[in-house]
């Protein structure tokens, strides 16, 4: 496969403070990959950098060029004084190359039929997310940077956007590329998992780090095991 973007030795500091420390992973394209790592690992340091919104303090960060890259944060935030209808939101976002077949599986996702005339702020956080997500999905991007995108779903929510992630990558071959805490949906749907906390701890398929000692010990830092390993080289 292909690399689309490539980080090579990237490190990062803000204010004196190291955020990222030498890492090097690439992102192939049409694949699923998914970064984990506890809060302060610079999981979202990351995504900004491969977005050119932020520039590394070292190291360097190849994007293929011409790369179509769209980005889903973890929360959206709306000025109630300004009237955004969720179908005027949805106009401004989606592809103009929308086909009938789009519309439907919007509406099957977020249930756009319903909501369109509602005012967009006054959406839950499920509502909001699974809207912003599909409409993000069928924009046709190269690359898919997702920001924790399940966060506010529920389980039967999150079963439907992986479902949703895969029909546009088979007719797409969408590039994702996801930060997630979402265990049990990254070890089954994602191609590649890279464990992050400042530096890559480790990188590979997820039958591969199965039972991988730093991968367990990565999640046991998130919390889902005890241990006293640090991480540290």
């Amino acid at each position: 496969m292909t690399s689309i973007v490539e980080l090579l030795n990237v490190s990062k500091s803000f204010n004196q403070k190291l955020l990222l420390d030498k890492v090097s992973f690439d992102i192939q394209k049409g694949s699923l990959t998914t970064l984990i790592g506890p809060n302060g690992a610079g999981k979202t340091t990351i995504a900004k950098l491969i977005l050119g919104l932020e520039k590394p303090s070292t190291g360097n960060i190849k994007v293929s060029p011409g790369l179509k890259i769209s980005y889903v944060p973890q929360e959206l935030e709306f000025n109630t004084n300004i009237p955004l209808t969720v179908e005027k939101f949805v106009t401004l976002l989606a592809s103009k190359e929308m086909k009938n077949a789009d519309w439907q599986r919007l509406n099957a996702f977020s249930e756009f039929n319903s909501l369109k005339h509602q005012d967009i702020y006054r959406l839950s956080g499920g509502q909001l997310q699974k809207l912003l997500l599909a409409t993000t999905l069928l924009q046709k991007p190269n690359l898919l940077i997702l920001d924790e995108p399940t966060k506010s779903l529920d389980v039967n929510s999150q079963q439907e956007f992986y479902r949703l992630i895969k029909d546009i990558q088979h007719e797409s071959g969408v590039t994702i590329f996801m930060i997630s805490h979402d265990l049990f949906t990254v070890m089954k749907n994602s191609d590649k998992v890279i464990c992050l906390n400042r530096h890559v701890c480790c990188s590979g398929q997820p039958n591969d780090l199965s039972n991988n000692q730093d991968f367990i010990n990565t999640l046991s830092e998130i919390g889902f095991y005890a241990h006293n390993h640090d991480h540290t080289h």
